[in-house]
């Protein structure tokens, strides 16, 4: 049974109703049984609508772009000072449509040339694409390549064939683009040092689209985008203007990488911010509170970096921690602990998390702290802010779940069960930062690991 204990004294309980006045109904203010409040059938929601409706979000892409929309747009509707930060990352992708009556776009990777950069990519397509009949070449041996390629797109399956030659071939057989596709459902990728046409990288189960289709015409476009942008979320209104509180960050990423629809990672993360977002609108705080959406960070973490960089020294300064969400809600059979990954040790998140969850009865579940990075909490411990990333992992050996960063990664692989006791801990320990004065707050950050109470 889960013990539910009060964090104030009776004391600053009778503060906060005077600072929540004559509300009517005021939010709960500070108690674990706000936790209970958590909203996952709405969260899921939000993980669908990424996922599905808009898809792969990969860095700069309009697709990114539309979930970061999407995201400021619910954040406001909370009643939060929303702003969309944009920062530089040229990037090159691929789109492949099959074009019939009713349009089907297929998940694909455009290719890589060894030692060029975005900015300089030569094989991009000209303004709206290459429409062409897509000509299955088997796997673009010598030979392999009829004569009816010309001017069509050749399909071709991986095989030991260097990807170099397939492409040699196929340019010499008169195609117009290459796509070849892999022999299962994983991502796949391929990098050469030069070709003279665009080339791009499928799966199994999007070729087996395109060989059902027939004669198809397909619309295939390499483009190069060049901004991203973060989502950041404050308090509408403040008591304190005068930059005296501590300031607590809630982030997760919200791009995806090529191929993948990004269900669990890391539409958890991102849903997690608008769910924490919305639990979180009205409850009085001793402390800001800032909700960040991290775009790029499949690319080098490179919007959680900008985000920290922008921030004035006495802003920084008064960051005192970061909770990052990644992939939240695997249902991957193996990944049942939920780690909390920091740089520096016992941080204050750490031993926050540490009680919470023993408070709320999952002291078995947590692994915190364990020292790892590869998450958007690097870029706020590289500037010396105690930050950790919750995600869910295989106990013994740390894998992440089998769809990690592939086409799998879908809403049939995502558990609610899972979002909820990563979202209790989150909210139950950050209630244990934000909800107690500099006294308290000192407390929790000598807590010893593992244990402690409200």
């Amino acid at each position: 049974m889960r013990i539910i204990r009060r964090l104030y004294t009776s004391a600053f309980a009778a503060v906060l109703a005077i600072v929540v006045g004559s509300c009517q109904a005021p939010p709960p203010a500070c108690d674990l049984d706000l936790v209970g409040q958590l909203d996952i059938e709405g969260a899921m929601a939000h993980m669908a609508y990424l996922s599905e409706q808009i898809g792969p979000r990969v860095v700069s892409t309009p697709e990114e772009l539309a979930a970061a929309e999407y995201i400021a747009a619910e954040l406001g509707r909370y009643g939060y000072q929303v702003e969309i930060q944009r920062f530089p990352r040229p990037t090159v992708h691929a789109y492949l449509t099959v074009e019939a009556a009713q349009p089907q776009r297929l998940n694909i990777r455009a290719g890589s040339l060894d030692e060029v950069s975005p900015e300089d990519y030569p094989l991009l397509t000209p303004e709206g694409g290459i429409s062409a009949q897509v000509v299955y070449c088997g796997n673009g041996e010598a030979g392999a390549f009829p004569t009816e390629v010309s001017g069509q797109i050749a399909l071709v399956t991986r095989s030991e064939e260097e990807p170099a030659d397939v492409i040699s071939r196929a340019t010499e057989a008169g195609a117009v683009a290459v796509l070849m596709h892999n022999t299962d459902w994983k991502n796949y990728r391929v990098r050469i040092a030069q070709s003279d046409i665009p080339f791009a990288t499928m799966n199994a189960e999007a070729a087996e689209v395109l060989r059902e289709a027939g004669e198809v015409t397909v619309n295939f476009q390499v483009n190069r985008y060049d901004t991203s942008q973060n989502v950041i979320a404050t308090r509408a209104n403040s008591e304190h203007v005068d930059g005296s509180l501590p300031i607590v960050v809630f982030s997760g990423h919200y791009d995806s990488v090529p191929m993948s629809p990004g269900a669990n990672d890391n539409a958890s993360g991102a849903a997690g911010v608008m769910e924490l977002a919305r639990l979180l609108t009205r409850v009085p705080l001793a402390a800001d509170v800032r909700f960040l959406a991290c775009g790029g960070e499949e690319g080098g973490l490179v919007g959680s970096r900008y985000y920290v960089a922008q921030l004035s020294a006495a802003e920084r300064e008064r960051v005192v921690a970061n909770f990052n969400m990644d992939m939240i809600a695997t249902a991957g059979p193996d990944q049942t602990t939920l780690f909390v990954n920091t740089l520096d040790g016992e941080n204050l998140v750490a031993q926050a998390a540490n009680a919470a969850a023993d408070t709320l009865g999952y002291a078995d579940l947590l692994n915190a702290p364990y020292q790892r990075g590869s998450s958007d909490h690097v870029a706020f411990a590289d500037s010396g802010i105690a930050g950790a990333n919750f995600i869910w992992r295989e106990l013994e050996t740390i894998a992440l779940e089998p769809w990690y960063h592939h086409p799998h990664d879908k809403m049939e692989h995502v558990s609610a069960e899972r979002m909820r006791i990563a979202l209790e801990i989150i909210a139950a320990a950050s209630l244990k930062v934000m909800c107690a004065d500099g006294e308290l707050r000192q407390n929790a950050a000598t807590a010893p690991a593992g244990g402690g109470s409200y």
